[in-house]
């Protein structure tokens, strides 16, 4: 995995030698990413001082892509105990979380939400059910919507005829398709193995990671979960959904405040993952290409009419009530 690495980042106040020193190995490592997401980065963060693991040691290492929003002095100022890599611009979600993971030595490693709470004894069951199973190499759990929904977090790998289906696609908003997307999107009731997870509440085994690597940075952001959890199960890993562990999301804080760009990643990193996979499928990645910038156009045009205003007046609403 690479851990001898150190990110080019500074940790708090120290420099990157001091902080080869200060991160100690720990049961758990939980990596959390930031940007402008100051109001929900301290409530994730109280969170796991309410709900800390009880059946090991843990370390909370958050990285910050370049917040404006006054993020890192939150977090120096209130969590003495959270180690903070502050980064000088965006990298995105997955080079971020690479740094974490390379920054400390764990059994396993959390990938949490900057928007999430931990709920109840969740920290517990995911270490406890990754210690009863040694051949899981990725659990996750059942994800809440700040309203009282339950937020799909369980993926299917895309293909060419179930992006059509996908949340993101035009079709899925006409009651005629929406079945479809549903279906793609049911959460098995109990503790089932999966094809991949939602990288926003994620555990990963130590052992594991070494065997397939890290998140691919080439996805800036989407699409590295399920890149990975295809790559685990490859080298025969289960990846398995648990969910008698819970968290509050605060689904797309950050991506909402830019929503143009944060659809945008989404269909090209889409568009990665398939030439990634499906390499010798050339001429069609490149119908799938320009099919991509069609829907994001034909989207950008639909939202701009009906929907933006609508969405900017929400958007300075919440601005004004952190």
């Amino acid at each position: 995995m690479g851990k001898n690495q150190k990110p080019k980042t500074s940790i708090a106040k120290n420099n990157i030698d001091e902080t080869a020193k200060r991160i100690k190995a720990a049961q758990l490592a939980i990596v959390i990413v930031s940007y402008n997401t100051r109001r929900l980065l301290r409530r994730c963060l109280l969170s796991l001082r309410k709900n800390p693991l009880s059946v090991g040691d843990f370390a909370t290492i958050v990285v910050d892509n370049a917040s404006e929003d006054g993020s890192p002095e939150m977090v120096k100022k209130f969590f003495p105990e959270v180690y903070l890599i502050e980064n000088d611009d965006n990298y995105g979600f997955a080079k971020a979380c690479n740094q974490g993971l390379k920054s400390i030595e764990a059994k396993y490693y959390l990938l949490l939400n900057s928007d999430a709470a931990v709920m109840g004894n969740a920290l517990d069951v995911l270490v406890s059910f990754m210690d009863a199973n040694p051949d899981v190499g990725a659990a996750g759990g059942m994800i809440f919507t700040e309203d009282g929904h339950i937020q799909p977090s369980t993926l299917q790998y895309p293909t060419y005829w179930n992006l059509l289906f996908a949340r993101s696609s035009l079709l899925s908003k006409l009651p005629i398709f929406r079945w479809k997307m549903e279906e793609l999107r049911k959460l098995p009731e109990d503790v089932s193995d999966v094809p991949a997870l939602a990288g926003g509440f994620i555990i990963f085994r130590d052992e594991a990671l070494e065997e397939v690597g890290l998140l691919d940075e080439r996805f800036f952001i989407y699409l590295e979960d399920v890149d990975i959890c295809r790559r685990l199960k490859k080298a025969g890993w289960r990846v398995v959904f648990n969910p008698n562990a819970r968290i509050l999301h605060a689904w797309g804080a950050s991506s909402k405040k830019r929503r143009k760009k944060a659809f945008w990643w989404h269909h090209m990193s889409m568009f990665k993952y398939f030439q990634k996979h499906y390499p010798y499928l050339l001429p069609l990645n490149i119908l799938l290409f320009f099919g991509l910038v069609a829907h994001f156009g034909l989207w950008w045009t639909i939202h701009s009419l009906t929907g933006w205003r609508a969405y900017r007046e929400e958007n300075n609403k919440n601005e004004k009530t952190k």
